[in-house]
């Protein structure tokens, strides 16, 4: 297993490093860095590789005005590969069927002000063409809510399907009814709450993507495959809910990043969303709530991350 904390590392908040110092020469090292992985083929679109198993360990930091620099949690993002196990007939005892599963995940767990998040989104690439890719965010702790996306090709047609949980607004379920606490409050439905147990399943939404589209998970990995293939661009549809952008991903400057890992040289990877020409309006959300440009530093020798930083909204403000 890679298993590497490299961070001072800012993930979803806007970054600022520290100054570094020194800068050693290699990069993050260790003794199972070149396994093989999985190759995910995009047709005529760039493909990437998901890491054989990885786990990269960064710290959380929210950039305050009045404060400074804060840090509110940690930020896990791993990815490994399994065997496929068919739905349907199982396969001959012994024999295995040679197919992979790769899958990418990021967990994000923090605490400020009261408010607690234990915030999971996955990405399972598996190795058929519907579902091509399943897409989950799932949200605990002071709030709760579920997202499911999932696309490919169905019926010669690059599609996603896509629905989220919401609030059951007065359904008339028992285990929904909150028993009254005072003399005069009788059992009733809640008109709004934050339990997970009290959110259903919305109608999902059905629709024809463009072909190559892939999610925000994803995204990280194509920025790596962009700097270990020399690129200076490229672009590609970005799956936001039951929406999408056009997104132009483009290599930056270059800098030194220390963390408790030490002090590697990176190049910066910026994601720009912009609205495809057929779409009146709407505001890009990316991974855990950032919108606008989101900034990837990678290592210029191997593509691993080493710090991510965006803008999330925070009330009025944004941080």
């Amino acid at each position: 297993m890679r298993n590497l904390a490299l961070g001072l590392v800012l993930l979803p908040f806007l970054s600022t490093a520290a100054q570094p110092g020194p800068v050693p020469t290699g990069a993050p090292q260790d003794e199972e860095a070149n396994d093989e992985g999985m190759f995910v083929d995009r047709g005529e679109a760039m493909g990437f590789t998901i890491p054989q198993d990885e786990e990269l360990d960064f710290k959380v930091i929210v950039d305050l005005a009045v404060v400074g620099e804060t840090g509110v949690g940690s930020f896990r993002l791993s990815a490994g590969t399994e065997m496929h196990r068919a739905g349907l007939a199982a396969p001959e005892p012994g024999k295995k069927s040679g197919k992979k599963v790769g899958w990418i995940r990021g967990q994000a767990v923090g605490s400020a002000l009261n408010y607690t998040l234990d915030h999971t989104v996955e990405a399972r690439v598996m190795p058929q063409e519907w579902p091509h890719v399943i897409y989950r965010d799932t949200q605990a702790g002071s709030e709760h809510r579920k997202r499911e996306l999932m696309y490919g090709w169905r019926q010669g047609k690059p599609t996603s399907w896509y629905r989220s949980d919401g609030h059951c607004r007065g359904c008339e379920r028992p285990e929904h009814i909150i028993q009254g606490t005072w003399p005069f409050s009788s059992d009733h439905h809640c008109p709004s709450c934050r339990r997970g147990v009290h959110r259903l399943w919305g109608k999902p939404t059905v629709q024809d993507v463009p072909e190559g589209s892939v999610d925000m998970l994803t995204a990280i990995h194509l920025s790596r495959a962009m700097i270990q293939n020399g690129l200076d661009s490229i672009e590609f549809p970005l799956l936001d809910k039951e929406a999408y952008w056009d997104v132009t991903m483009s290599r930056g400057e270059s800098r030194n990043i220390k963390t408790p890992a030490g002090t590697f040289r990176c190049i910066e990877v910026k994601l720009d969303p912009k609205l495809p020409p057929e779409k009146k309006e709407g505001r890009f959300r990316g991974l855990f709530g950032i919108h606008g440009t989101l900034s990837i530093w990678l290592h210029e020798g191997t593509g691993i991350p080493v710090e991510i930083g965006g803008v999330i909204p925070a009330g009025i403000f944004d941080v």
